[in-house]
């Protein structure tokens, strides 16, 4: 079998990412013509919460502490990273933020006729990603590149 380079390997990575956006848009599209789109959007944050039931699976199964929340929230930035999103972690004395710069799904969900609806799916992965981690730990959006603002950016931290 044929090696393939980095660089086309990472050319696929960036390919797939786009097959599975346009898998979910018009998954999404369907569903909002058979059922309506605020069925449609009971649909798509549903299917957030089970994805973030899921993250928080996979995050335990890795024998990671679920109560540090400087690592919860590098394994989001990575994950993010994959998912081909630009991403930071900024730590203060109280908070871990978590600083999307850049995000695919704001031009795919653009393009495929829903500009700024990629925040309540997010907002609902992050949500139950945590909960499912640690029901100590808390997140909360406070800014949205959707909305129009210059980041996505959550801010991470133990306590209810």
């Amino acid at each position: 079998m044929k090696e393939i380079s980095p660089e086309k390997m990472a050319r696929n990575w960036k390919s797939m990412i786009m097959i599975s956006h346009d898998f979910f848009h018009r998954w999404r599209q369907v569903a909002e013509e058979s059922l309506g789109k605020q069925e449609t959007q009971k649909m798509i944050n549903s299917f957030w919460e089970k994805v973030g039931r899921s993250t928080a699976e996979s995050y335990l199964g890795k024998n990671r502490d679920p109560e540090n929340v400087e690592e919860v929230v590098q394994a989001f930035a990575r994950a993010s990273e994959v998912m081909g999103e630009k991403v930071k972690v900024v730590q203060d004395d109280r908070f871990v933020l978590l600083i999307h710069d850049e995000c695919p799904w704001i031009d795919s969900f653009k393009n495929y006729g829903a500009p700024g609806e990629c925040q309540e799916g997010c907002d609902s992965w992050f949500k139950s990603a945590v909960q499912g981690i640690s029901p100590n730990l808390k997140v909360e959006t406070t800014s949205c590149l959707a909305s129009g603002e210059s980041t996505c950016t959550r801010r991470f931290s133990k306590g209810r």
